[in-house]
């Protein structure tokens, strides 16, 4: 499956995708139509709602803090029966908050290396969401299931790439998936953005690396827990917690 049918089309979010459809390094394949990742969810139309609907979605987790969730609340369809917030908060993960910030002028510059830091924190913080998140995904009880943050690119992001590394897929693709945010939704957004940014004093490109989903930010995060925990299965078991009996359920359920 090429990435561009990943997409799943909609008028109210840009970047929800099936996270299916990878192949393994050991020529596997990630099943499609049980995973699915997306940025918010409160701007549905009713043709999106009958779109999702259609994947017999039943399952949403959402990453977004009580305040993100409570000001844009999700637009949710008939087949779902299970809602499972699991919020994980970050200065720079919480996009309206982020930008109301840099407009009062408390944030001028971003590097790719403190987005790739924020990442790490939030790994490290919100650990045991990321390990209700793996067991969540792990039980085909509670398939399909769909996760998101508001910009599905942050939270999202690192959640589809732990997702992508457990189950073997290539560390080039797993940078692919996550990198893709840009062009779904990130330039969109920076281009809507940018005219109140620069009438407050911002420096776009200072900030670009927080608005976006840089490639090496997810590359400098992964190399962490390389690093540190000797690779992302150690991490999850060491770490988060994760049971190895969960990991192998992970994979039996979601390899081909």
């Amino acid at each position: 499956m090429s990435r561009t049918s990943a997409v799943i089309p909609l008028e109210g979010a840009m970047n929800c995708r099936d996270v299916g459809g990878y192949r393994t390094a050991n020529g596997q394949q990630i099943r499609t139509n049980v995973l699915f990742r997306s940025d918010k969810l409160s701007q549905l139309t009713e043709d999106d709602q009958e779109e999702l609907e259609s994947f017999g979605i039943r399952t949403v987790v959402d990453f977004r803090t009580s305040a993100e969730a409570n000001r844009d609340v999700s637009r949710l369809w008939s087949t779902v029966t299970t809602h499972a917030p699991l919020p994980i908060g970050d200065e720079i993960a919480q996009q309206t908050e982020f930008v109301e910030r840099v407009r009062a002028g408390a944030v001028t510059v971003v590097s790719v290396s403190d987005v790739a830091d924020s990442y790490v924190e939030m790994l490290t913080d919100a650990g045991n969401q990321f390990a209700s998140f793996l067991n969540l995904a792990a039980d085909y009880e509670y398939w399909p299931l769909l996760f998101h943050c508001t910009a599905g690119k942050d939270r999202t992001g690192l959640a589809a790439a732990l997702i992508l590394e457990l189950c073997g897929v290539e560390r080039t693709q797993v940078l692919d998936d996550y990198e893709l945010t840009n062009r779904l939704r990130s330039e969109k957004r920076i281009r809507e953005l940018t005219p109140s940014l620069r009438a407050a004093g911002a420096d776009i490109e200072a900030i670009r690396p927080a608005l976006s989903a840089p490639r090496a930010a997810m590359q400098q995060t992964l190399d962490y827990l390389d690093d540190t925990f000797g690779g992302t299965e150690n991490f999850v078991i060491n770490s988060l917690g994760l049971g190895p009996e969960t990991l192998h359920q992970l994979r039996l359920n979601l390899l081909l």
